[in-house]
């Protein structure tokens, strides 16, 4: 199912194809002639340029050194050097300089041509602070002779022309300005007119800058790409060399400024650090004098040598204190009977020579009393003098540990005096730094000064700027804009669009039923099938068989007739519609002569008592005919029965005379009698009603009938009366309604078969 739309939904836009095609022609041929006669050719200009991200300066000034000094304080961005480069100071200069706000061109039959450079045989200078300067004026300009030209414009609906010669000062209504001849210049003149136009500067600058763009090539490095687009190459090429030359030349200037306002506040450094290095100078001599820092720094090694002779014999009459108190208290707690130890002996030579007494007398003692008692007189006499020896050794003991002691101490008071002279040593010696550092660190600050001194005035006799021209500007071989291929693309794509587009918002915008496949969309009644668009709008073939698609669509249409009965037989049809001129008429004429050529008895009854025109088809009168019969009493069926003359088994009954209050008559039993009576002497009984949208007479006929063709016309029958179909339909006010689809294409509808929604 989804194919078969699909299939025919393009089957309806290829019903379509010439006003595709005159699309395609129309835009394709638009494309063309914009190409040719409108569109300006624009070639891209490359160049690249490298932006040095350092500091600012040209010397070594820049360096990081002076820079941490807070002499300098500014670097290299290469954000801020693309900002520089597409800043409209930057291009208003390069315009000034080389008159780009001036175009020259030569008159075309079609388009004027722009020349630029070595073709144009004349340089303008124009005075732009004028007042009445007049911009976008074409100003032409005529060669009399080698020294003589000629102007000639139209200034407000006034002629202007006058003859000047080369070099003079122009003073005219539409500005002031001199023109000047080149001497070189490859113009030659043709008979075509030469004119120039002055442009705003502002106007060109946008413009330009628009045309203009300038990004890093690489995130991490600082190569710039720069492209700008421009209808003449020559005229591209020179603007963005203009603009990387202006740019040079300003940062150049700007770095040799840079280098002046550093030297001047070098100097004036200079002579702030002359000043503070005399001062220096005055304190160190003044240090000097006061303390004889000389002296007391050579013999600081003497005094510390003194002092430590004295701690070493301070240790030593110490550690002879420490015998000596060691021997005291072995007297004073060891046992008389025990010898003095050998290993406490003291430097003190009478000491010494007594223990040794005191540990010979102990000694014999023991020999003596191995054999005598302790009452013998010799041990009595030893022990005696043990005790003597024991009293003269501790009175030693003490004389000399009071003579240690007093000598220790005056070799520590000796030692103390060498110390103090040592204190005094780095508290001098710190003064004395710290006075040579000030004033090392000013010398060395003014040495430097001086070497960038000297080396920012080489930089400013030598100026060299941080940029590098990588690749010089260049003009593509081919134009970038426009691109044909893509606008030819673009004309062959809305060439398509334009006609899909009308067409759909036709049928969007449609609020009439189109196809066969709308109609069943609607409603849900049967749908006979579809009469093809008559050449003539009349009657199909009365003589012969016809084998026009129309005529073949009654025969088809006869067929479903048959295939949709709903009853035996399907005897009495009424024809109806909605609106008038939907067809109805057409198609009762056209059916009754399909069913009588196929043999049948047929009768067509012209129940539009309003608005008759059945009989008018036929050539025949509508008189006399049903009102005739329904009024006039004595008037008999066979009375009002009219027979074709030229078409067999066809009689017609005309709607008679014209009356009022019709709707009356359509309650008449006389019309009972008639359709009762017809239904006996013909085969198919055929009633022609008029549309029931506006008159309801068709309803009064409903109880008479067998089926009800109700005819839609295509592209007439609007969507919403599908509503009052469906209603008659469902409520069955007109029985077994059939729907039947008229004034179709004939090569659409040829052949097709009945569609049955139930």
């Amino acid at each position: 199912m989804e194919q078969t739309n699909i299939t025919k939904l393009i089957s309806k836009y290829l019903k379509k194809w010439p006003l595709f095609a005159i699309g395609l022609v129309v835009c394709l041929a638009a494309v063309f002639l914009y190409l040719r006669y409108k569109a300006e050719t624009q070639y891209e200009i490359t160049s690249t340029l490298l932006v040095k991200n350092q500091d600012t300066g040209q010397g070594s000034v820049k360096s990081q050194n002076i820079k941490d000094l807070g002499l300098i304080k500014s670097n290299t961005n290469v954000e801020d050097e693309i900002g520089i480069l597409r800043s409209t100071g930057l291009m208003e200069k390069v315009i000034t300089d080389r008159s780009l706000n001036i175009n020259y061109y030569i008159e075309g039959k079609v388009r004027d041509v722009e020349i630029y450079g070595e073709d144009v045989p004349i340089e303008i200078l124009v005075d732009e602070t004028a007042t009445d300067l007049i911009y976008d004026l074409p100003i032409y300009i005529k060669f009399i002779n080698d020294t003589e030209y000629e102007l000639e414009t139209t200034v407000k609906n006034e002629s202007y022309k006058t003859q000047h010669t080369y070099g003079d000062l122009v003073t005219a209504p539409f500005g002031t300005f001199t023109i000047n001849a080149k001497e070189a210049s490859k113009y030659e003149d043709n008979g075509k007119p030469l004119y120039f136009t002055i442009l705003d500067t502002d106007r060109v600058i946008g413009t330009f800058l628009q045309n203009l763009s300038i990004d890093l090539i690489n995130l991490d490095g600082n190569l710039l790409s720069i492209r700008f687009l421009s209808i003449n190459k020559k005229k591209g090429e020179d603007l963005v060399a203009g603009l990387i030359e202006t740019y040079v030349e300003e940062m150049i200037k700007y770095e040799n400024e840079l280098a002046e306002n550093t030297i001047k506040m070098i100097d004036n450094r200079l002579k702030l650090l002359s000043g503070e290095i005399e001062g220096v100078e005055k304190s160190v001599e003044k240090f000097k004098t006061s303390n004889d820092p000389t002296n007391v720094t050579d013999n600081a090694g003497l005094y510390i040598a003194q002092a430590n002779d004295y701690k070493k014999l301070i240790s030593d009459y110490q550690t002879e204190i420490n015998v000596i108190n060691s021997i005291e208290m072995y007297l004073q707690q060891g046992n008389p009977d025990t010898p003095i130890p050998a290993s406490l002996s003291a430097n003190d030579p009478s000491l010494t020579g007594m223990i040794d007494q005191y540990n010979e007398t102990l000694l014999q003692k023991g020999q003596m009393a191995q054999s005598a008692s302790s009452a013998n007189p010799i041990i009595v006499n030893l022990d005696r003098t043990l005790n003597d020896l024991g009293k003269a050794i501790v009175e030693n003991v003490r004389s000399a540990k009071n003579r240690l002691l007093i000598a220790q101490r005056n070799q520590q008071s000796n030692a103390n005096k060498y110390q103090a002279q040592i204190a005094k040593v780095p508290s001098m010696e710190r003064q004395l730094v710290d006075i040579s550092r000030d004033k090392s660190t000013k010398e060395g600050l003014y040495l430097y000064l001086l070497q960038k001194r000297e080396e920012e005035v080489l930089s400013l006799a030598a100026p060299v700027s941080s940029t590098r021209i990588v690749s010089l500007p260049k003009a593509g071989n081919f134009p970038v804009s426009p691109n044909k291929t893509a606008m030819y693309l673009g004309g062959l794509l809305i060439g398509l669009f334009l006609p899909f587009s009308l067409i759909y918002t036709k049928d969007l915008l449609n609020n009439k039923i189109t196809s066969i496949e709308n109609l069943s969309n609607l409603i849900s009644a049967p749908i006979l099938g579809e009469i093809a668009r008559s050449k003539d709008g009349g009657l199909i073939a009365t003589k012969g068989y016809s084998r026009t698609p129309s005529a073949e669509l009654f025969r088809l249409l006869c067929f479903n007739l048959e295939y949709l009965k709903k009853t035996n037989k399907n005897q009495t049809l009424l024809i109806t519609s909605t609106v008038q001129g939907e067809g109805k008429t057409f198609i009762a004429s056209n059916l009754a002569i399909t069913l009588a050529s196929n043999g049948e008895r047929v009768i067509v009854l012209s129940f539009d008592l309003r608005m008759p025109q059945l009989m008018k088809t036929f050539g025949l009168s509508d008189t006399p005919g049903l009102t005739d019969f329904i009024v006039q009493k004595d008037l008999t069926i066979s009375d009002i029965i009219q027979k074709h003359s030229t078409i067999d088994n066809l009689s017609l009954i005309g709607a008679g005379t014209e009356v009022n209050q019709v709707g009356r008559l359509m309650l008449s039993e006389r019309i009972e009698l008639l359709i009762n009576q017809l239904k006996k002497d013909f085969d198919r009984i055929i009633i022609d009603t008029p549309p029931i949208g506006v008159i309801s007479d068709a309803f009064a006929l409903n109880a008479y009938i067998d089926g009800t063709i109700y005819v839609v016309r295509k592209n007439v029958t609007k969507s919403e009366h599908a509503k009052t179909i469906e209603s008659i339909h469902k409520n069955g006010k007109l029985r077994n309604t059939m729907v039947l689809l008229n004034d179709t294409n004939a090569a659409q509808t040829y052949g097709y078969g009945p569609k049955i929604n139930d």
